[in-house]
């Protein structure tokens, strides 16, 4: 009699379970405490197989970093046209959206700071790459709504707002303080647009 199993599972779900598993042991124990064996074993997998997908520590703290900026690209993008907002409501759904769960992981343990560091020092290429496309769509989104004269092009604006959230994350030291710091700069950036 033939046994039916249960399908592999494919290869997104493996790499979206390695990421999740992955996410979850940075939080816990850091970056520096974190080992493949708990990545591999917070997956479901042997170690053997995790370095089937991954090389090491820094290739999925990388491929972290794209997920989340993929994440937050298209959170933000929905975020920014979701209609009856207004101008305020759109800018902080969009600060909100733009942090996925990383800022909460950050504020919420006390490996905030180092994962950090680590950010900043292995994937800033990846950063940088992932603001700029945040800027563009951003200062695409404020050209179309028209920005008042003297205050600079949409992406210009753009690039202010973002690097203006951006300095939230280094100076916030919890959660509420973040996201009271959001509704701040919403609040700024929505009355200067306004006039």
């Amino acid at each position: 009699m033939a046994v039916n199993l249960p399908p592999s599972p494919a290869p997104v779900d493996r790499q979206d379970a390695i990421l999740d598993a992955a996410f979850h042991a940075f939080s816990s124990y850091g970056y520096r405490r974190t080992s493949m064996d708990d990545i591999a074993r917070g997956a479901g997998m042997s170690r053997t197989a995790l370095y089937l997908h991954y090389r090491n520590k820094e290739d999925i703290f990388r491929s972290l970093a794209v997920r989340y900026f993929e994440e937050a690209l298209r959170d933000m993008t929905a975020a920014l046209e979701v209609p009856g907002q207004t101008l305020e409501q759109a800018l902080l759904a969009a600060f909100v959206a733009k942090d996925g769960k990383f800022m909460e992981a950050v504020l919420s343990t006390p490996h905030g700071e180092e994962l950090m560091d680590v950010g900043f020092a292995v994937t800033g290429d990846l950063a940088a790459a992932g603001e700029a496309r945040m800027v563009e769509t951003l200062g695409a989104w404020l050209a179309r709504r028209g920005v008042p004269p003297g205050l600079g092009s949409g992406p210009e604006v753009a690039q202010a707002i973002i690097a203006a959230v951006k300095g939230l994350k280094t100076s916030a030291r919890s959660m509420p303080d973040y996201r009271a710091g959001q509704a701040r700069l919403a609040a700024l950036f929505a009355r200067a647009l306004a006039q």
